[in-house]
């Protein structure tokens, strides 16, 4: 629920308003928050998280310190007020004598108990809960809890980075992963022009599409698509997985395609294993993703600078609508490597669209109600969103703490499932936020890992078999 108030008249023309973006998803239709998790190798205490919210993190935007209100007309503003720190801070307590695994299970059911509690309105939308129990990841964890109307995830990573040091050297920079775009190769007259044809026609299809899902096309229900109606106000459930991004990336590069490619294909497979198990998705029933889009350009370590600075604030992503691959007969028999070149196509395809912009365009000049219907609808109408923001590629330090691990979820949004991925110090932690009691999140995890370990062995299986029927050949 969004948590606004009602200002005079007189009042509103003082306060900035908030981005069109941060408009739509805080409304009574759709209200979104995210939920970012730090794990500790050692816990903090409250004094040290008074001083890193005092000190560190609220002076970095006004925003920390801003109640959302909304003026006569309609249109919600940031409203400087008091800031009292410790209403801002919870510490839960956890049954006594816990094992770590015990630990860890009540540490994902608290998260899953926070994200259904709205953000009062007489207070700036954000809290922090102090976790002092270890948990696999951790001996102790910091969870941010944030209206997304303060910012996307690049808004956050920013801020946060401006908290940290590198763990080997504080005074070098932090890294962040450079683009992991394909080199294309010089192109001729000729492929240009039919280049910037097909440019033109991917963009006029490509936002037909866009618009007809927010309007009228609906994927079906299946087994990762419930379709209940509000199903953003049921319980859900967080769990998360890890994989080595030297592992991906050695993917990448023996099947000439990105690491966004990589993780696509790997949930297209993962999706499908699962399906399969709960029964299966016919052929001709819909099913769509919507992958988020930084709409900045941001391209590695040259714009730390600006991220840290608090130039990226706000909400700038655009969605990306993605038809799920189509499988029919046994899924054993799919070569892996499969789902990899699909989404590949896709992401070449969207790379060559401009259909992105043009719909990021439109929704500017939609009226706030407008917009805000047209969002939720497109979001209601696909089976599952991806988002991924990549984070420091060191080990860091928060007040002399050092992070284990680093991960977010995004709360709200009228779907089953939604995927969020996150990279930091040689690891890519992917997120599932799922339905409760409706997708079986331990056995999704479960088949992400099955996808993962047969896309890798499948990679080096082939690439092992071509040297083979070389050596052959030579023979």
């Amino acid at each position: 629920m969004a948590s606004n108030q009602r200002v005079e008249p007189e009042d509103f023309q003082a306060f900035p308003p908030l981005s069109p973006v941060s408009q739509i998803i805080n409304s009574p239709i759709l209200s979104l928050s995210i939920i970012a998790v730090l794990e500790l190798e050692d816990p903090f205490d409250k004094s040290q998280t008074v001083e890193l919210l005092r000190d560190v993190l609220v002076p970095t935007n006004h925003r920390f310190s801003s109640i959302i209100v909304t003026d006569k007309k309609g249109l919600q503003r940031w409203k400087k007020v008091e800031l009292k720190i410790e209403e801002h801070i919870v510490i839960p307590t956890f049954p006594s004598g816990l094992s770590v695994e015990d630990s860890d299970v009540h540490f994902n059911n608290y998260l899953s108990e926070i994200a259904m509690v709205p953000f009062p309105g007489t207070r700036p939308p954000w809290e922090l809960h102090l976790i002092m129990y270890p948990t696999k990841n951790g001996s102790g964890s910091i969870v941010f809890k944030l209206n997304h109307a303060l910012g996307d995830g690049y808004a956050f990573l920013g801020t946060i980075m401006s908290c940290l040091k590198r763990a080997d050297d504080p005074s070098k920079p932090i890294s962040l992963p450079l683009s992991s775009g394909r080199v294309a190769g010089q192109m001729s007259k000729w492929s240009r022009m039919t280049k910037v044809v097909y440019r033109c026609f991917n963009t006029a299809s490509d936002f037909t599409r866009g618009m007809l899902q927010g309007l009228v096309l609906e994927d079906g229900k299946t087994v990762i698509r419930s379709a209940m109606p509000r199903v953003e106000s049921i319980p859900i459930a967080i769990s998360s997985v890890s994989f080595s991004v030297d592992q991906i990336r050695s993917i990448k590069a023996k099947v000439g395609a990105t690491v966004n490619d990589v993780i696509m294909g790997m949930l297209y497979y993962a999706i499908q294993l699962y399906t399969q198990k709960m029964g299966g998705i016919s052929s001709d029933t819909r099913v769509t993703a919507l992958c988020v889009q930084n709409m900045r350009k941001f391209k590695g370590d040259e714009s730390i600078e600006d991220i840290a600075k608090g130039r990226v604030w706000g909400n700038q992503f655009g969605l990306s609508i993605l038809p799920l691959p189509t499988i029919t007969g046994d899924i054993a028999n799919v070569d892996p490597l499969k789902f990899i070149g699909i989404a590949k196509e896709q992401s070449n395809r969207s790379k060559n669209s401009a259909a992105v912009f043009l719909s990021s365009k439109m929704i500017n000049i939609m009226s706030p109600k407008a917009a805000t219907q047209f969002i939720h609808s497109t979001l209601k109408n696909t089976s599952f969103v991806v988002s991924n923001v990549p984070g420091p590629t060191q080990k860091v330090v928060l007040l002399g703490h050092a992070l284990n691990s680093w991960y977010f979820s995004v709360i709200g949004t009228p779907q089953s499932l939604f995927f969020t991925v996150m990279s930091y110090n040689g690891v890519l932690r992917l997120v599932a936020r799922t339905e409760k009691g409706f997708i079986d999140n331990e056995l999704l995890l479960s088949f992400i890992k099955e996808a993962f370990e047969k896309i890798f062995a499948a990679t080096f299986a082939a690439t092992h078999g071509k040297k083979d029927a070389m050596l052959e050949d030579s023979l």
